[in-house]
């Protein structure tokens, strides 16, 4: 009967294999792969019984299971389709209470499937957070503020888009031109937001956006972690205001040094006004409030600047460190929304 365990028998052939030089194996070999199998009758001394039988095992094994003899390293497929070749040379033992001959040095013979390596979010509360734009969870439309519920549905996907183009766009993301973003922006806010595109200071709109100042760090994959939510509300003089608080997970590491990789935690809290204008439905970015964490914010360009483990730790962050992960905890009041000047602060963090 086969054992139930099918490893059961490569156990077994190696106990017997572990009694025979590799001449003995050659013969054994050879002869299982051309003899046919003794008869049950016939009668032999107890020596040549004991090797008859391992013949016969050699022969189901190389009938049954010809991988054991070649993952054991005792014969290799002849390239040229000739006679099985017996390995010789050097052996090493592998661990365990059989030793087994294994060829020393021989490249290719095992195959080993490459580790997968660990994902960048491993370890912290962004492994459970949403990939990407499926974070970006938008409420039920409604009427509301003298809005259909199919105007307000109207407006809250394009706050969507809105907001998917400033965190997510790969382009945008990568430090480029955010054409993304522009091209969902109201023409008047669109043209505003160009001009201003790479002012320094708090006049500066690439601050509304998540943008890697250039040469500073690249992304590492294509995930980024997304966690929050989005309000609705009735708008004072008719129409809705939509309210936006996210925390966006962005792994980067330093240009050229894929190995040297760390997050940078991004909570934007977003205020948007949507009415009606001339028969259209506009949407309008009121407010931005954007803090990073795993950042250094020295240089006022709009840009993030990555701070790398071992890097110098620049001006001392003021206040006590707060929890990155935690909205609630890392959020300034409603009241500090900047009017859409794009504003930028890192405050101290207990860890990205």
């Amino acid at each position: 009967m086969r054992p139930a365990d099918p490893d059961d028998i490569d156990a077994r052939f190696e106990a017997l294999v572990a009694q025979f030089d590799e001449d003995e194996i050659r013969r054994m070999t050879a002869a299982a792969r051309t003899s046919p199998l003794p008869p049950a009758r016939r009668r032999r001394p107890v020596v040549a019984a004991a090797v008859a039988g391992l013949v016969v095992f050699l022969g189901l094994v190389v009938v049954l299971r010809p991988d054991v003899l070649e993952r054991l390293g005792v014969v290799r497929p002849s390239a040229s389709g000739g006679e099985d070749v017996v390995v010789s040379g050097p052996v090493v033992a592998r661990p365990g209470p059989v030793l087994t001959p294994i060829p020393d040095g021989e490249e290719g013979l095992f195959d080993h499937a490459p580790v997968p390596a660990l994902s960048p979010f491993a370890g912290t509360p962004a492994a459970a957070y949403a990939d990407g734009e499926q974070g970006l969870v938008m409420p039920a439309a409604r009427t509301l503020g003298g809005l259909t519920e199919d105007e307000v549905g109207q407006a809250l996907r394009r706050v969507r888009r809105l907001l998917s183009a400033a965190h997510l766009d790969p382009a945008t993301v990568r430090g480029e031109r955010p054409e993304a973003f522009a091209r969902l922006l109201h023409p008047r806010q669109r043209e505003a937001f160009l001009r201003h595109l790479d002012d320094g200071g708090p006049a500066g709109t690439r601050s509304w956006l998540f943008s890697l100042a250039p040469d500073a760090a690249e992304p590492v994959g294509d995930v980024v972690k997304v966690s929050g939510e989005t309000a609705l509300a009735k708008r004072t003089g008719g129409g809705v205001t939509i309210t936006t608080d996210y925390l966006f997970v962005h792994p980067v590491s330093r240009p050229g040094a894929p190995s040297d990789m760390t997050r940078v935690v991004e909570h934007d809290r977003r205020e948007f006004s949507a009415y009606r204008e001339d028969g259209e439905i506009v949407v309008w970015l009121s407010a931005v409030d954007s803090t990073l964490f795993g950042a250094n914010c020295e240089m006022d360009d709009g840009f993030v600047h990555p701070r790398f483990p071992g890097d110098p730790q620049g001006a001392r962050p003021s206040g006590e460190p707060v929890d990155p992960y935690d909205r609630v905890s890392a959020a300034s009041p409603v009241s500090a929304f900047s009017r859409v000047s794009g504003r930028l602060r890192c405050p101290a963090a207990l860890g990205t």
